[in-house]
């Protein structure tokens, strides 16, 4: 894949956001009238569009006109559109509707099959930027490639890109072994003597196909001890924010941080990434932010402005504040935790932070933000002292219960603080999830091992299934005592947590997660109806709305085979694509034939899955890769864009990224380095949809949790 990223550069960072996010929306592909000569097809952006033919690609934007040429292209090739869009085009230019165009056409990628012999070229959007593959096949000769730039000079720059008004890359090749491995190929751009570029290619099997298809996204977070990676977002300009916690004191940041050094044993962070930069240049922003006693990160949420909002866990009693609600750690000891809730602004200036706690041990697990600011908090509560606003549990029941809780950081000190409830039992519960409709209801998600834990409304499973259930409530925190509208268990005989949520736009719930239960509730027509053995994800779809309590989970499946398997995060793309992060220890898991790794290694890998709960069977598998070398690498958040590239955030303990094109790992580094890496993750069909063999040993997990990977 080649990236021409001309877009960026006429993008203002002062746009109002409705500028904003048409510039970084997805290019749609329009015909041109039949008959016509020149460009067969057009996209157009707020300041810009392309043409294109068959042998070339044209960006107009004010008075600039440059063409990257493919020269000597077979002209008999046949440019045309694929992947149909549901949305299409009305075109009224000028006052002779005979002229007019209505229900123009819109795809998502244009493609030239044949464009040299053997050699196929597609067009795609990728936030609101012009993007390309080239795939050579099969004894295809690559040397016929030839880019040339008209209107503008090219040259290669220090890291191999090849630059002018269009910035593309340094290519990226690999092909896939019959053992299913992906083999990466030397490959850089080459100046020819004719002044056009093509590719200089190192030895490879020329009976298989050849990928060129740069990394978005290949980069280390790596110092002296540990740093692990938990969360990811973007905003609408294409940046993507990772967040995580650290106990190493020589993380070297870029820009101006916040917190320039580590202040206690472990510190959060967070980091800014801007993918269209040169490799050794897209960490834009990083910074530590913490007290000195450990501070944990719990959750991260990015809203489309840049906005970054962070919760998690304090046992500093100098824990960074401003305008606080609480200015102190609760018991005031430094032997008890609080959880802690944060918000940086998209100047990466700290607008706002709390402490929020009682006297006991709290913990801030995630967080999201509505469009006025305001800030949802879920978590675990053992205070007896929590801050409570009243509602229909205002004290702790039992040892451990979830908390909800509102910020509004535009108040002052004490009443920021809009709202705080308990909800739990007389045993333990967790808080893994918080979703905000847009009737300004909350969603919470999480687990249970409190068999009276509140359950309300026209309930889908009313009965605690034996050893810990994952668990759903739905509050309106308007209505005070009647705040809890509707809340569920979800699960089997065994252990059951649902470590991540999202709330569709039609209302219905998405969880992710593990169980170890044979008789977790699935669906006829999931991808896997029996249980894989030791531990599986789990991805389940509840709409609350149906009447029949039968009906309403509308989709539910395992994932994993008889290794120890779990999900960590959980996203959803506009068109109800799932995107799924966690890790595996089970072989034989269905790969797609595109996977960055189509084989498991042995050991514990990290991995992601793109799931169609709309497609019944292994059908819906979209994509799905392992991820990992010997060692261990869990994935525990995951992203997407709108090309449907997907983005993985983890630990990995051994050097990882190499093997795909990225940097190698770096030469003083910690037993534990967090790493972030975003690839194309187009729909394939499943290479292996067999599970077999035993895993290795799972590795401990903490309190009441099945023996997996850690957690957080």
């Amino acid at each position: 894949m080649l990236c021409l990223a001309a877009a960026c550069g006429f993008l203002a960072a002062a746009e109002p956001d409705a500028a904003r996010i048409l510039a970084n929306a997805p290019l749609r592909f329009e015909p041109t009238p039949d008959g016509s000569a020149g460009a067969k097809f057009v996209a157009r952006g707020a300041r810009y569009h392309f043409e294109f033919t068959r042998d070339e690609a044209a960006l107009r934007a004010g008075h600039r006109d440059i063409r990257l040429h493919f020269d000597g292209a077979d002209q008999h090739a046949q440019i045309s559109g694929a992947e149909l869009e549901r949305s299409t085009t009305n075109l009224y230019f000028g006052n002779n509707p005979a002229k007019w165009r209505r229900g123009v056409p819109n795809y998502g990628r244009v493609q030239v099959p044949g464009l040299y012999p053997g050699i196929d070229l597609a067009y795609y959007s990728n936030l609101g930027q012009l993007e390309y593959d080239l795939t050579v096949r099969a004894g295809a000769n690559p040397r016929r490639i030839r880019l040339r730039f008209e209107g503008a000079d090219a040259r290669l720059n220090d890291h191999g890109d090849l630059v002018s008004v269009l910035i593309q890359k340094r290519p990226v090749a690999y092909q896939i072994a019959a053992d299913g491995s992906r083999r990466a190929v030397d490959s850089r751009y080459r100046r020819n003597a004719d002044g056009s570029y093509g590719f200089a290619l190192g030895s490879y099997d020329r009976a298989r196909d050849l990928v060129i298809d740069p990394l978005i996204i290949a980069q280390y977070v790596e110092g002296e001890y540990r740093v692990t990676a938990y969360g990811i977002g973007h905003d609408s300009k294409g940046l993507i924010y990772i967040g995580g916690d650290t106990s190493t004191p020589d993380l070297t940041f870029p820009g101006t941080p916040y917190q320039t050094s580590e202040a206690g044993g472990i510190d959060v962070f967070f980091a800014v990434i801007n993918p269209a930069l040169a490799p050794d240049s897209q960490i834009v922003y990083a910074t530590y932010i913490g007290g000195t006693s450990d501070d944990d990160f719990g959750g991260m949420y990015v809203d489309p402005s840049g906005d970054v909002y962070i919760t998690g866990t304090t046992f500093s009693t100098d824990f960074p504040t401003v305008n606080p609600y609480q200015t102190a750690l609760g018991g005031s000891t430094g032997s008890n935790s609080n959880a802690f809730a944060l918000w940086f602004s998209p100047a990466q200036a700290l607008k706002y932070s709390t402490y929020l706690g009682g006297s006991g041990d709290d913990a801030g697990k995630a967080i999201t933000a509505g469009s006025n600011g305001h800030m949802w908090i879920a978590g675990d509560t053992q205070s007896t002292d929590f801050p409570n606003t009243g509602g229909f549990q205002d004290s702790l029941i039992g040892k451990q219960n979830m908390f909800v809780a509102s910020i509004d950081p535009s108040a002052a000190t004490t009443a920021t603080l809009a709202y705080s409830i308990y909800i739990g039992g007389t045993h333990w519960d967790e808080a893994y999830g918080i979703a905000l409709a847009p009737d300004g209801t909350i969603w919470l998600g999480g687990a249970t091992y409190s068999p009276d834990i509140w359950i309300a409304g026209n309930v889908y499973q009313d009965f605690y299934g034996g050893d810990g259930d994952a668990y759903v409530a739905h509050l309106n925190p308007g209505l005070g005592a009647k705040a809890l509208l509707y809340s569920t268990f979800l699960g089997g005989n065994g252990i059951d947590e649902a470590t991540s949520m999202v709330l569709d736009p039609t209302g219905r719930v998405i969880l992710s997660g593990y169980t170890l239960s044979p008789n977790f509730p699935v669906t006829s027509d999931a991808f896997q109806t029996a249980y894989g053995g030791n531990t599986d994800a789990f991805i389940a779809i509840l709409d609350t709305s149906k009447a029949l309590k039968a009906d309403q989970l509308v989709y539910s499946t395992y994932f994993g085979g008889d290794g120890a398997d779990a999900a960590y995060d959980l996203k959803e793309d506009s068109q109800g694509i799932l995107y799924v992060a966690g890790y595996t220890e089970s072989p034989g898991l269905p790969s797609t034939l595109n996977a960055l790794q189509t084989a498991y290694d042995g050991s514990v890998d990290a991995f992601g899955l793109k799931l169609d709960p709309t497609k019944a069977g292994v059908a819906g598998i979209d994509y799905f890769t392992y991820l990992g070398t010997p060692g261990v690498q869990v994935a525990y958040g995951v992203d997407f864009d709108s090309k449907g590239d997907m983005y993985l955030v983890g630990s990995t303990t051994t050097g990882l990224l190499g093997a795909f094109g990225g940097p190698e790992r770096g030469t003083v580094n910690g037993t534990v380095n967090a790493f972030v890496i975003g690839f194309s993750a187009a729909a394939s069909t499943p290479a292996s949809v067999e599970a077999s063999g035993g895993g290795a040993s799972p590795v401990h997990q903490q309190h009441r949790h099945v023996a997996i990977a850690p957690h957080r």
